[in-house]
């Protein structure tokens, strides 16, 4: 699939009514247009549950090369230094939880790059036994953008999140 293949399939499912009614409930927006990032990046803000010290919202850098055939890849992205969010900001979770596992930025090959999640291209890579431990997490062709940034805005948004 060509770039612009995957650009108009991802601007399609942006459209889409599961993304539009988050942006309007407030739970994530586009941070800049598709057309505008350099494909292909695409950048979103989520909202986090207040926390002490910690923001309003996060903002996450999808990469979405191969859009329609390969899950993305997306991590937390500091605007000011235009670069990954340095592992101490990243949010916090409960010891043993998932949102402790999902957000964690050591022990794996692409820390602070990646979700640390079966979505996430980048933390798949080294784990192919994922698909079979966690079927519900494969990402298949019926998936888009908005099931992955649904899953980081819940992680955001629930008890076990502390903070960043």
């Amino acid at each position: 699939m060509t770039a612009s293949t995957a650009q108009r399939l991802l601007e399609a499912d942006l459209e889409r009514a599961e993304f539009r009614i988050g942006v309007s409930k407030g739970q994530w927006s586009l941070a800049w247009e598709v057309s505008k990032t350099g494909w292909p990046y695409v950048y979103t803000r989520v909202q986090a549950a207040p926390r002490a010290n910690s923001p309003e919202q996060m903002l996450v850098r999808w990469d979405v090369d191969g859009y329609g055939i390969q899950s993305p890849t997306g991590a937390f992205w500091d605007e000011e230094a235009n670069n990954f969010l340095v592992p101490e900001k990243w949010p916090k979770g409960r010891p043993k939880s998932p949102v402790e596992g999902v957000f964690r930025v050591t022990g794996w090959a692409a820390p602070g790059r990646g979700f640390y999640h079966p979505f996430d291209r980048q933390a798949r890579l080294n784990h192919h036994d994922w698909p079979t431990q966690n079927p519900q997490y494969v990402w298949t062709e019926q998936n888009t953008l908005t099931d992955f940034i649904s899953l980081v805005h819940r992680w955001l948004n629930c008890e076990d999140y502390l903070g960043c």
